[in-house]
């Protein structure tokens, strides 16, 4: 029976110097509730208990933030992930590659962002073509309007579009998808907050720190390897699926 599935959608790295990786991750949900009631509840632990009343100011301004978070409360979020049920998707582009090299020469930023977000999501629709997908992305504009806010609105939706007719023409599906795409904020979407973890530790695992993968993160990335159902590394050409194998985490390490 046909059922509505909630994609949330970020980004993690960036298309200029400033990291070693780009990466778009989604999780995939048809239990948005559940998940965002979890999140509140360790938001309320965290802002009410004493343990963590040194950390409470930060915390109050960032909320659920993997780059920000102190490390014991890093680590409250990594457990929980490991209980939610969703499925977790990325692809992720080494920049310090002559494949990159070559697109950012022959494409503009927008269009590998675009490219990116379409190899995501092809494969996660054409599987659920049958129900309701409701695509949430981040919203990462810088000085955002209502107006900017429709227009990255219309040209994600026409994305889907493409993969719609993709999916259509070559008979992949038997009735076009349905879906809906909206741009929100970290602030008004806490959910925002699962794909964010899980982005940074993949990143962590593939880019680590000071030329080593930090034993924590290993451990961090084993915890939540069974919630991922594939990572693409556009550049090697191939697919990380942990229920088939598990990552050598040490012979993806980019350094």
């Amino acid at each position: 029976m046909p059922k509505t599935n909630y994609y949330f959608i970020d980004e993690a790295g960036d298309l200029n110097d400033q990291s070693k990786t780009f990466l778009f991750g989604c999780i995939i949900t048809d239990t948005p509730e559940d998940l965002l009631n979890d999140i509140e509840c360790l938001e309320s632990e965290i802002i009410n208990s004493g343990y963590y009343y040194r950390f409470r100011d930060d915390f109050l301004k960032t909320g659920f933030h993997a780059s920000k978070n102190h490390l014991d409360i890093y680590g409250r979020f990594v457990a929980l992930l490991a209980t939610m049920n969703f499925r977790a998707y990325a692809v992720i582009l080494n920049k310090r590659t002559e494949y990159f090299k070559k697109i950012v020469s022959s494409q503009s930023k927008n269009q590998i962002y675009d490219s990116l977000i379409k190899i995501l999501l092809k494969d996660r629709l054409k599987k659920r073509a049958e129900d309701t997908n409701q695509l949430f992305f981040e919203q990462n504009l810088s000085g955002p309007t209502p107006h900017r806010i429709e227009l990255r609105e219309r040209e994600l939706s026409d994305i889907i579009e493409v993969i719609n007719n993709e999916l259509s023409e070559s008979n992949l599906t038997r009735a076009r998808l349905a879906f809906q795409v909206s741009l929100q904020n970290k602030k008004e979407q806490k959910i925002f907050a699962v794909v964010d973890y899980i982005n940074h530790i993949i990143t962590k695992v593939y880019e680590g720190r000071n030329n080593n993968v930090q034993k924590f993160m290993k451990e961090n990335f084993r915890l939540i390897e069974p919630k991922i159902g594939c990572i693409h590394d556009v550049v090697k050409k191939t697919f990380h699926m942990p229920r088939k194998k598990v990552l050598e985490i040490d012979n993806e390490f980019v350094g």
